[in-house]
């Protein structure tokens, strides 16, 4: 099979997994059903899996869908990217950009590479808001968003730009004085600190051996900021599930204990998200790819 009808697979999957539809996929790309579900079947039989589970009423992802799916859409999404670049004019990037930032990666990480940009494109105008809410681009004016965590399927387009990985752990003061949890379940005999922000916040799963567990807790304390949950763990008030970019240096300055590390918790991924790739301002561009090359490698 050549690369171009590749290509149009993936299209036809993307589009079917984001308007959760085999018919509003073929009404979005201008083909008819059948041809989307013989497309669908094609890919299928190529890959010898199952990526999508359809019966009379509905339609589900499977788990190698998801994975599919997350990889499609970046490839579709580069091979965009690299036919505009081809057409945008390369002019001197210039203009207002209006962006909102996570409050605690936006100023553990991205604070120290504005100037770094500025440096690099000093007719850009950096507009910067610092905000845990998940803004409506088009509605607030923003150009350009960063987000941490998974996506649900929308409208905007995303860019990966790195991933963190979640960590469960509490002081070692804390630890010594109410216990090491052994198990997931032993979490419910524990304070917990939780980042109120999350989806299913109360829902915290661990996998061992291919098994899920998932527990549901209450909380001792809510909070809207990663670096306060973080505060509160020093001073041992219990524990909490936080990306390694907010404690990851705790950890590893013994400041703050991981645990249940024989369980594996969910990365999250860090994305760039804007409104539109069709006439993507040059100065919106040119940030997306100095955060992928400057965050790709970043150590937190």
């Amino acid at each position: 099979m050549n690369r171009s009808n590749k290509l149009l697979e993936m299209n036809v999957f993307v589009a079917v997994v984001e308007c959760n539809s085999f018919i509003k996929a073929a009404i979005k790309l201008n083909m008819s059903k059948q041809a989307v579900s013989r497309q669908i079947q094609a890919l299928e039989d190529r890959l010898q899996v199952r990526l999508l589970q359809r019966t009379t009423r509905n339609m589900i992802i499977t788990s190698e869908g998801q994975t599919f799916y997350w990889h499609a859409k970046e490839i579709i999404d580069a091979t965009e990217e690299a036919e505009n670049n081809l057409r945008l004019n390369q002019a001197n990037p210039q203009g207002i950009l209006k962006v909102n930032v996570p409050f605690s990666f936006g100023i553990l990480h991205l604070a120290p590479l504005w100037q770094k940009f500025k440096d690099k494109y000093p007719h850009i105008t950096l507009d910067i808001t610092l905000s845990d809410r998940i803004v409506n681009l088009l509605e607030d004016g923003y150009d350009l968003a960063i987000r941490v965590g998974n996506l649900n399927n929308s409208s905007l387009i995303s860019r990966k730009l790195s991933t963190t990985k979640m960590i469960v752990a509490a002081s070692p003061k804390y630890l010594a004085e109410h216990g090491i949890p052994q198990q997931p379940n032993d979490l419910k005999q524990h304070k917990i600190i939780m980042y109120s922000h999350w989806a299913k916040k109360e829902q915290w799963n661990f996998y061992q051996d291919n098994i899920c567990y998932v527990i549901n807790l209450n909380a001792d304390i809510y909070c809207n900021n990663g670096d306060t949950c973080r505060q509160i763990m020093l001073q041992h008030g219990g524990v909490s599930k936080q990306p390694d970019f907010i404690i990851g240096h705790d950890i590893k300055e013994g400041r703050l204990s991981p645990i249940l590390t024989n369980y594996e918790i969910e990365n999250l991924n860090i994305y760039a998200i804007y409104p539109s790739r069709k006439l993507l301002p040059l100065r919106t561009r040119c940030l997306i790819d100095f955060l992928i090359i400057e965050l790709k490698n970043l150590q937190w």
